[in-house]
């Protein structure tokens, strides 16, 4: 089962980068990932490893150290001052020379726009850039916001150090350090040179696809969903997009969840993917003879019906229509026959409200149970009867084969 649970996280990986909400460390051994989808939010992912935090942590309990990266020199200039100015100086030189534009400053010898110095320069200012933006698109009880702000505290208090506070306002960090540079920090013998290569190779390595880099950064900030059932309904719907995708050649857009309620999670054309939400389609349907005794019964107590909603529905937005429903089922204790008949019970019935008396035969035959392992076999095609298919199922092409045949296929 773990390694199920392993493969599971490592398939919605992609998701999990957007999954905005309350959840835990989730790790990551081998992600399933869009490299030029995902890429910033990777480089965002960057800026809180490990690699980076070791480094901001060495610069602020090693302030010394970064404080003799540079060397000052005295001048004095007429209204120029290309460093830190000397208060005390200048007014002293201001009233011996009686020039009254006069000005005393200390000039850094050592810039931090050359040589291995803009590598910590520009190792602090892309860590600051990618955290700041990744805390903005946080919304309130994000887990992943804990990880930001204590990226964010120790950048501010890198940035506030005399050393560095003045200069890293002019390091622009679109420039990155050339080979020299990288070269020259790489075999230096300081610490600090060396732990700021480090993280600035993290990103390279990231940037490139690496998938050893990619592993050792997600495994310390990939954050899911708390619980494992959930993660295996992100990856059933991230599964269906990516089948969507590859069936009608259009591009799968994965939303930030968490930011807007009621949104759907993954968009692939005119297709919507809604998790835990019906996209407003929904319309409850008259009770049946069953249904009307239990809220009787529950009315006697003041409860009303539980009003319970499918785990994925697939929207044709321009048909203003559901397409399918999908129920997906984590096996823990159950079996996967009685986990299935529980899935179908819930299909038929949500069927009921999301189309017509005559349409509602199409939509089950459009419809999905998941399973995470034991999916049963369908014996008769052309039963009113939804599709059931496993993990296994998301990447061996059954997956796309129920996207093909009954999803987008038109009615019977």
């Amino acid at each position: 089962m773990e390694t199920l649970d392993r493969a599971i996280n490592d398939y919605a990986a992609g998701v999990f980068l957007r999954y905005f909400r309350q959840g835990t460390l989730a790790g990551a051994e081998s992600p399933h990932l869009d490299h030029a989808r995902d890429l910033d939010l990777l480089r965002a992912h960057w800026a809180l490893s490990e690699p980076v935090r070791t480094f901001l942590s060495y610069v602020l309990t090693h302030r010394h150290e970064a404080q003799s990266l540079l060397q000052f020199v005295k001048r004095t200039d007429d209204a120029v001052a290309r460093g830190r100015i000397d208060a005390r100086g200048t007014m002293l030189a201001r009233r011996i020379s009686g020039h009254p534009s006069l000005v005393v400053y200390e000039e850094p010898v050592r810039s931090f726009n050359t040589g291995p110095n803009q590598v910590v320069a520009w190792v602090v200012q892309t860590a600051s850039t990618y955290a700041a933006r990744l805390f903005a698109v946080q919304p309130t009880g994000s887990a992943y916001a804990g990880l930001v702000e204590e990226t964010m505290t120790d950048v501010t208090a890198v940035k506030r150090l005399d050393a560095l506070r003045e200069v890293l306002k002019s390091v622009s960090v679109h420039r990155r350090p050339g080979p020299g540079a990288l070269r020259d920090a790489a075999r230096s013998r300081r610490m600090i040179y060396r732990l700021a290569i480090a993280a600035y190779d993290t990103l390279a390595r990231i940037e490139a696809g690496d998938e050893e880099a990619l592993r050792s950064v997600l495994q310390s900030t990939l954050i899911g969903p708390l619980e494992q059932w959930r993660r295996f309904e992100l990856a059933v719907g991230l599964g269906i997009g990516e089948a969507l995708a590859a069936e009608t050649g259009e591009p799968i857009n994965l939303a930030l969840l968490g930011k807007t309620s009621g949104a759907p999670v993954i968009s692939c054309g005119r297709y919507d993917i809604f998790w835990q939400g019906g996209g407003g389609l929904f319309t409850a349907p008259a009770l049946e003879p069953s249904e009307e005794r239990l809220e009787a019964a529950l009315a006697a107590y003041g409860m009303n019906l539980a009003a319970d909603r499918p785990d994925l529905v697939i929207t044709d937005r321009l048909a203003g229509q559901a397409k399918g429903i999908v129920e997906v089922k984590y096996l823990a204790g159950d079996t996967a026959n009685a986990r299935f008949r529980e899935a179908a019970g819930q299909i038929v019935r949500y069927a009921r409200g999301y189309a017509p008396e005559a349409g509602i035969d199409n939509l089950i035959r459009a419809s999905l149970v998941a399973l995470n392992r034991s999916a049963p076999a369908l014996l008769d095609e052309s039963a009113a009867a939804p599709h059931a298919v496993d993990f296994e199922g998301l990447t061996d092409g059954r997956l796309r084969l129920w996207v093909r045949e009954r999803l987008l296929a038109p009615p019977a």
